[in-house]
């Protein structure tokens, strides 16, 4: 890869940092803070996840503009690789996040039962 192209790289992975960050500080106040955090995991996936093109030597891409670029201005629309690869990146992202929230859920569910039977006195008789 050329020094050119890291740098590029460099830049857009800066830039899509940035903008996460800014959307995690727009939407900090949300009441449901998982629905937050699965549309910014969805949307770095999306934005950050390489994706090679249809030609043999070119370097990897990222794949949500890849995917635009290839619908907007290719006769034939995006490469089904491109299209696969951007399908996966979100999924498994909010699949991922899901499977997080699940687990959260379940923990803070047992730990509130816990707390609830401690603080009954009828259990708690000596």
């Amino acid at each position: 890869m050329t020094e050119e192209y890291r740098l590029a790289w460099m830049i857009y992975g800066g830039g899509t940092l940035v903008l996460l960050a800014a959307g995690w500080w727009f939407m900090r106040n949300w009441g449901w803070s998982w629905l937050r955090r699965a549309l910014l995991m969805v949307v770095a996936a999306a934005l950050l996840v390489p994706a090679r093109s249809g030609m043999t030597d070119a370097p990897p891409m990222p794949v949500l503009p890849l995917f635009v670029y290839q619908t907007l201005f290719e006769e034939e629309g995006a490469a089904p690789e491109v299209t696969a690869n951007l399908v996966f990146a979100s999924v498994g992202a909010l699949a991922l996040v899901s499977v997080w929230g699940l687990l959260v859920l379940l923990i803070g569910r047992r730990r509130q039962k816990q707390r609830e039977l401690e603080q009954d006195p009828y259990f708690n008789e000596p």
